[in-house]
């Protein structure tokens, strides 16, 4: 049985800076190195949960606050492709709108594959990749990176050679040196040194049938009611993405179970049916991916609404009592759920909700998942319904 804690009252102003809109994103230019690389510009990086691995300093953080994992976007022009690079912790790709083209190696040439709109896909650590958009659009591909640091990135060397050639160096700090601007080009000692050929041949293969058990689609996605409060008259679902999530349906496997520092669930809301309120001991980004999103934090006389529009997000700190709804006459709502932690999350709802659930027949086991109450040993049964938390 989790631990209970108290529940913590977030203020209508800590809410309003936590609700980060679409609008607020704030584009850098000139974040990385092959920014100047024909086919590379205009090239757009966000930063909207933590720094993220820009090698700009100037580069614009929505919420700078840790919260076990980043999150930000490559804006993506037609045409435009963003070169090949390494990251050291997880690197999970999360596709709104559009669609691209990944390919992996130093070279580029060990294998592609495409991206679309729905899909999630979650890049291995030490791997050259990049991608280009096949769109007549601009979109935004979202990011979310593992850690509150993330070490940065090591770029092909054919990469930064190319960018020398545009007067643009990588410094010891890996921050970017613009020579056009110094007018002199820095020495090796105040240099990143490329990464060595012997390095790279170590380096693991991945096969095209690798990397597509890694691209997650939408359409394969297994969405159930699979939390406590759908037993206790309460309408959403869930499906596991990417690592142990909130979901208790028994029978719920993420595609992507390896340890990735933060967990990703896809939620589907119909139109006025909503989540109970419930807090999780970890910290929660929603990211929605439909036309409307309610939000209904706290409970009772401190209750506060907010609603996430396409592509807005809310950071929801650890212990923060939350609802989902969709609105009345919207279509369905949409979102991916980012949790901090490998382990499962336990969501912790109030005591209506276990009491409502055990009248209808249904209670957790003692693993945390849903079963019926009737084939649960009566003592198991007593000690897993949870204690009743008041805001």
């Amino acid at each position: 049985m989790p631990r209970m804690f108290d529940p913590v009252v977030i203020t209508p102003a800590e809410a309003q800076r936590r609700h980060l809109k679409r609008s607020d994103y704030v584009p850098c230019v000139d974040a990385f190195i092959d920014c100047r690389l024909p086919g590379s510009m205009p090239k757009e990086n966000y930063s909207m949960i933590g720094p993220g691995v820009t090698q700009n300093a100037s580069q614009a953080i929505n919420l700078q606050e840790p919260h076990g994992f980043n999150i930000g976007a490559a804006g993506m022009y037609p045409g435009v492709t963003n070169n090949l690079h390494l990251h050291f912790t997880s690197e999970t790709f999360i596709v709104p709108t559009g669609a691209y083209t990944l390919r992996w190696g130093v070279r580029g040439d060990e294998g592609e594959l495409p991206i679309e709109a729905g899909d999630i896909a979650v890049m291995p650590t030490w791997l050259f990749r990049g991608f280009s958009t096949q769109s007549d659009q601009f979109g935004l591909l979202m990011t979310v990176l593992g850690g509150d640091d993330t070490g940065g990135i090591i770029w092909s060397p054919d990469v930064l050679l190319r960018a020398r050639e545009t007067g643009l160096w990588l410094s010891k700090d890996n921050e970017v040196i613009d020579a056009t601007l110094t007018g002199a080009q820095p020495t090796e000692a105040e240099l990143l040194p490329l990464m060595p050929e012997a390095e790279i041949a170590t380096l693991r293969r991945w096969s095209v049938e690798q990397m597509r058990a890694r691209v997650i689609k939408k359409s394969s996605l297994d969405f159930r009611e699979a939390t406590l409060d759908t037993a206790a008259g309460h309408h959403w679902k869930i499906a596991p993405a990417v690592g142990n999530g909130l979901s208790q349906h028994r029978d719920h496997s993420p595609s992507v179970l390896e340890p990735q520092s933060f967990s990703v669930e896809w939620i589907q809301i119909e139109p006025g049916q909503g989540s109970a309120s419930f807090t999780t001991a970890e910290k929660m980004v929603v990211i929605n991916l439909s036309p409307a999103l309610e939000v209904t934090l706290n409970t009772g006389a401190a209750e506060l609404r907010c609603t996430l529009g396409f592509e807005d997000m809310i950071s929801i700190p650890a212990h923060v009592y939350r609802a989902f709804r969709c609105p009345e006459g919207s279509p369905m709502s949409e979102a991916v759920m980012v949790i901090a932690g490998d382990h499962v999350k336990r969501p912790a709802f109030g005591a209506d909700v276990p009491n409502k659930a055990k009248a209808n027949g249904v209670t957790l086991d003692a693993g945390g998942k849903l079963a019926r109450a009737s084939v649960l040993p009566p003592l198991m049964f007593d000690t897993v319904i949870p204690k009743e938390i008041t805001a």
